[in-house]
């Protein structure tokens, strides 16, 4: 019941959101799932049926809607048959190429007044409208299992999308949200956080690239290279983040005894899956033939130390 409640809620924001701007400017409306994009233009288009606003979005006899009609007729799709001769349009990455194309260029052409989106058009497609609306930031994360709140990414790329620099000195961005969440994306959209290296999570990868490359011989080397990353810029700025105490910065400023903790282990890892041989008492290195196939088809340690135990005779 009380997830009915939202939804319609929602749908209300966005149909008072979508007439302010009737008739005057285009409306981006993103959604987070392929089956909420027509959810989402039926609910407005029947609202303004019931409320008798259509007329606002498409004026009778005018040329968009008789392009609309006729490109109505030509499509396959039952849902841009029901919706376009309304002005409103879907685009998400389960239509075909043809569908997608023909919303895409009826929208840049500006027949298309409202159009409703899942996140592919914001990273895909560079298409602007003087008003971006992002309905709900939950999205299901099926790795996880359950419902995570949007990225700033994508929040960032979705609102960038409001505003076309040819014809507006301005655009507007709305994002609708639950409370509890509020003060997070104010955060976000107005302080600026550092952004943090996930490098230690793919470094044993790293370090075999750059092995078969033949740019490190040794652990030595290792330690040096690591010196020249992001990561190290991070652990010196952001210390307790990454695992290293304050008392450890001071005796050992240069983190040089860390960098060789991060390399030995992701060295054993990849010596685990032989990828490399790794002589502990000395630090060198040397290159597998394994390990050589990784790093040339792009393929992680995990996914070899995982053919290495299913193919063993």
């Amino acid at each position: 019941k009380k997830a009915l409640k939202r939804f319609q809620l929602m749908n209300d924001i966005v149909y008072d959101k979508v007439l302010e701007n009737a008739g005057r400017q285009q409306v981006l409306i993103f959604v987070h799932s392929r089956k909420e994009t027509s959810k989402t233009a039926k609910a407005i288009r029947d609202m303004c049926l019931e409320k008798d606003t259509l007329g606002l979005f498409l004026k009778e006899g005018s040329a968009s809607t008789e392009v609309l009609r006729t490109e109505a007729e030509q499509t396959k799709k039952q849902e841009l048959k029901d919706l376009l001769p309304y002005g409103f349009g879907i685009h998400h990455a389960g239509m075909s190429r043809v569908d997608r194309t023909l919303v895409e260029e009826l929208f840049a052409d500006g027949h298309v007044q409202v159009l409703v989106s899942t996140a592919t058009l914001a990273w895909g497609v560079n298409l602007p409208a003087h008003t971006v609306l992002i309905k709900g930031t939950q999205v299901y994360n099926p790795e996880k299992g359950r419902w995570m709140e949007l990225g700033m990414l994508d929040v960032l790329q979705m609102l960038g999308r409001a505003g076309r620099p040819q014809y507006d000195k301005t655009g507007e961005g709305i994002l609708i949200t639950q409370h509890s969440e509020l003060q997070y994306y104010l955060s976000l959209m107005n302080q600026q956080l550092p952004i943090e290296s996930q490098f230690i999570s793919k470094l044993a990868d790293n370090l075999n690239a750059e092995i078969v490359l033949g740019n490190i011989q040794n652990a030595k080397d290792a330690v040096n290279w690591l010196g020249y990353t992001y990561l190290y810029i991070r652990m010196l700025r952001a210390p307790q983040l990454y695992g290293v105490s304050v008392d450890d910065l001071e005796t050992d400023p240069l983190l040089e005894k860390r960098r060789a903790d991060l390399i030995h282990t992701a060295a054993s890892v990849l010596d685990k899956g032989n990828l490399i041989k790794y002589d502990k008492k000395t630090g060198a290195f040397q290159v597998t033939d394994i390990g050589r196939i990784a790093s040339h088809y792009y393929i992680t340690q995990e996914s070899m130390a995982t053919y290495n135990q299913l193919m063993k005779p």
